[in-house]
């Protein structure tokens, strides 16, 4: 009997993957007390129908759903693949010379990518498949699903300089990305509100006839354009109150004052049509790219059964990432003064610089319109204080909270008047309930007190308000 660990070093993947294939099946295995034992027998099985013959097939018997690509960051061959167009499942990996420029997401960094987190991290840069006024597109593109859409661009997006390359393509990353290039707006409005009419296209010129959208994830419309050489995201919100976009922008009023330049992205306030959007430049360029949480703890090795928390702050030392635990702290602070539950694993992380593989740091704070109560309703603010389930490293927000453990650079101070905010901010929008924002201000208020209490205890261990470590 093996540990899951000990599975997961033999297979080549995270313990993540080995609890899924015990819970789908694909792995014997017995519990004792609350661990897992995995059948050695089972796991020796499992790498012999990896490696063995015939896996091109995938148990699929259309052929035309196999399709053959190459893994690429910038112009480097990291890996090729068979990809499933039906089942999403990928197999017959070949690592190739660029192996070295691999995303942390798809196995340990110290073994060879595994076909399971690969195709969990392709899964991921796609656009959900419920994602709202996704339907209109892939019947007017022909496309099967959203992966088939990602694909058809060549999963291409603005966050790095990943992308595939089809079998015998002559393709050349300088000629194709949307850093160097500009790119098609066509179906950007189709997704951003459900219009049939088609936005005015950016003169992409004639070697670039993609889109960064169909690689840009998330349930919120949203779409990407680009003014004065500027490439900016535009996300919209839900039903006709259409909140999202005001509590994006209220998050940002919060991060000016806990953050300095550069540690959160700006976001502001963009009309179209006469619905509100919110709007931010893009954080990377061509020669940097964000690496999302997510991926460090697959490349890591930090399983959702382990603690995340300590995890990721341990491979961000090992990283040499500057300041970690100090911005880690100002995250779960500012996710917990705006009431933030959707702080998952793919919207926080780091940036690195992509031919080098070095100079990680600190990925400014983006991505807060679930924050401020934004799906909560009126009678629900005014019962008492609002309870909601907190993330990506603790379920309670209290616990979450009291993670952070040196508060020197918080000054309260910092927040005067910050509620007032709130009412200006939320108060814009012309579908908000008024006693809905007066709840949100009074819900916040206890949200403050809350932290500069523990920022007090804290700062009588540590030291004073506002000296950074």
């Amino acid at each position: 009997m093996l540990t899951t660990k000990e599975a997961a070093e033999r297979l080549g993947v995270s313990v993540r993957r080995v609890n899924a294939l015990i819970a789908a099946g694909g792995l014997q295995a017995e519990r004792f007390g609350r661990s897992w034992m995995v059948d050695e027998r089972s796991v020796e099985e499992r790498v012999a129908l990896d490696r063995g013959p015939g896996r091109l097939k995938m148990d699929e018997r259309d052929p035309g759903n196999l399709v053959r690509y190459t893994l690429m960051n910038r112009n480097h061959s990291v890996l090729d693949f068979t990809y499933n167009r039906r089942t999403r499942q990928t197999a017959d990996l070949v690592v190739r010379e660029g192996s070295d420029w691999k995303p942390l997401g798809i196995g340990l960094r110290e073994r060879d990518p595994n076909r399971y987190d690969l195709a969990a991290w392709i899964s991921a840069r796609s656009i959900p498949d419920l994602r709202p006024n996704l339907s209109p597109v892939l019947r007017e593109t022909e496309a099967a699903n959203a992966a088939d859409l990602m694909f058809a661009s060549w999963g291409l997006n603005l966050s790095d300089q990943y992308w595939f390359k089809p079998e015998g393509a002559d393709l050349d990353w300088h000629a194709i990305n949307y850093f160097e290039n500009g790119y098609e707006e066509r179906y950007g409005e189709m997704l951003l509100d459900g219009s049939r009419t088609a936005a005015p296209e950016v003169d992409a010129g004639p070697r670039c006839s993609s889109s960064p959208d169909s690689a840009t994830p998330g349930m919120l419309p949203k779409t990407w354009t680009r003014e004065n050489g500027v490439d900016y995201l535009v996300k919209g919100g839900t039903g006709g109150e259409n909140r999202e976009p005001y509590h994006e922008v209220l998050a940002s009023r919060l991060l000016a004052r806990l953050c300095d330049e550069g540690e959160y992205v700006p976001y502001e306030l963009v009309k179209r049509h006469g619905r509100a959007y919110s709007r931010c430049a893009t954080m990377v360029t061509a020669e940097t790219e964000l690496v999302a949480a997510a991926d460090v703890l697959v490349g890591f090795g930090v399983s959702e059964g382990r603690d995340p928390y300590h995890g990721y702050r341990k491979a961000c030392y090992e990283l040499g990432v500057p300041c970690a635990e100090t911005l880690i702290g100002k995250m779960l602070v500012a996710d917990h003064l705006m009431a933030n539950f959707d702080r998952h694993t793919h919207n926080f992380g780091l940036i690195r610089n992509v031919e080098a593989l070095d100079g990680y740091r600190v990925a400014p704070l983006f991505d807060h319109g679930c924050g401020f109560y934004s799906r909560a309703t009126v009678e629900e603010l005014l019962v008492g204080r609002y309870l909601w389930e907190s993330h990506p490293f603790r379920r309670y927000p209290s616990q979450q909270l009291a993670l952070v453990e040196d508060m020197g650079w918080y000054d309260p101070q910092r927040l005067d008047g910050f509620l007032d905010e709130v009412v200006e901010v939320l108060a814009e929008n012309p579908g908000a309930d008024g006693r809905f924002v007066e709840a949100v201000r009074g819900q916040t208020a206890k949200q403050i007190e809350t932290v500069n209490d523990l920022a007090a205890e804290r700062c009588a261990v540590f030291g004073g308000f506002g000296q950074v470590p």
